[in-house]
């Protein structure tokens, strides 16, 4: 989970991919030219003349402000085409950018949280090296490595540094995890969804099914944490809970707008609640935001992370590749959640020094009131 909808290890999802899609392709030689090629004709806004006349890559990207478009080393390409990977090499950690640095967004049971991370820890340096001028899938390429090594990463929390040297290992991180929980006399079913890698939707179709089973007579869809993934996943996600309607829409400076609407034949009709929170980001945020605006769910929560652009990965001739921005998204009813987010109908936190879920027990009280 480091880093990435990629391969894993970072952030597990932090890119919202478009799929397989690929920006312009390049026959130039130099590679600086394929990236200016690439900028012209696939950016998701106009680019100035004065960043397509400098004369270096790296320097190029950064004049763009952009965290989630980079240039990608051959092995940083490599890690990157393991996005979608359920078990990956890396530290256990989510992250998402905040402002020049990276704020952890949620942590499995694994070597970042044995080493003290929290969420909410913000990465200042990574090997010593500060995150000001790096991209995500940069910080992700530092913090991967092989299992037993070490990284070590300096913590900003509550004002307060903090250094820590983390071991990586294999990190197993599954997608989808369900459960059947009992309030007030009835049977509920749990689904928390971390990422939108490939085969999510496939994963709480299954939990769907058994939870459906074992009597559950309403449903909490948790993407609380989820940093986002795959455009596809989340069109298919939304499908299993409403048969029709529209899911998302993209839109780049070179692109027309496409508008991607639910698959039918697949949704339960069983009573919906989605929980959100500050850390629920772009493909999450995608289904959290079509399940209202078709009127098939409450949204239960915080006011989201406000992750709304479109990211493709297109190879270079050199074996490199370059991770661009493509297209923004908006909701089902035209909202552009950049910088914003998705504010919920009913605000919950859950406080982590109680016993307690508050966010939890909220959702499951709207399920049990009765319908209007």
């Amino acid at each position: 989970m480091v880093v990435l909808t990629l391969g894993g290890a970072f952030a597990v999802g932090y890119r919202f991919s478009a799929g397989n899609r690929a920006t312009t392709a390049v026959a130039a030689p130099r590679v600086v030219d394929q990236v200016r090629s690439a900028l012209q004709g696939a950016y998701y806004r106009p680019v100035p003349a004065s960043v397509l006349r400098i004369g270096n890559v790296r320097q190029m990207l950064s004049a763009l402000d952009d965290p989630y478009t980079a240039y990608l080393r051959p092995a940083t390409y490599r890690l990157v085409r393991q996005e979608t990977a359920s078990t990956y090499t890396g530290i256990g950690a989510s992250v998402l950018p905040a402002g020049h640095r990276f704020v952890v967004v949620s942590l499995l049971a694994g070597p970042a949280q044995a080493a003290g991370m929290h969420v909410g820890d913000t990465i200042v340096r990574i090997g010593g090296k500060s995150t000001a001028n790096m991209s995500m899938t940069h910080a992700m390429a530092r913090i991967l490595g092989p299992p037993g090594t070490r990284v070590h990463l300096q913590l900003l929390r509550e004002g307060h540094l903090l250094d820590v040297q983390v071991r990586r290992a294999v990190i197993h991180a599954p997608p989808v995890q369900a459960r059947v929980v009992s309030y007030v006399g009835h049977r509920y079913g749990v689904v928390a969804v971390s990422s939108f890698s490939v085969g999510t939707s496939v994963l709480v179709r299954r939990e769907l099914h058994r939870l459906g089973q074992q009597g559950a007579k309403g449903l909490v869809l948790d993407l609380r944490e989820d940093p986002g993934g795959l455009v596809a996943q989340a069109v298919n996600v939304t499908s299993l809970f409403i048969n029709h309607g529209i899911v998302v829409s993209l839109q780049g400076l070179h692109q027309p707008q496409e508008v991607l609407r639910a698959n039918p034949g697949n949704a339960t009709k069983l009573p919906l609640v989605v929980i959100v929170d500050r850390y629920t980001a772009s493909a999450a945020e995608i289904v959290a935001a079509a399940l209202r605006d078709n009127h098939r769910a409450t949204i239960v929560g915080e006011r989201t992370f406000g992750k709304a652009l479109v990211q493709a990965v297109d190879p270079l001739t050199n074996g490199a590749a370059l991770e661009l921005s493509i297209a923004h998204y908006t909701t089902p009813t035209g909202q552009d959640l950049s910088g914003v987010g998705l504010e919920p109908e009913i605000r919950a936190r859950d406080d982590p020094h109680t016993g307690q879920d508050e966010a939890l027990t909220t959702a499951l009280r709207v399920l049990t009131r009765p319908a209007s």
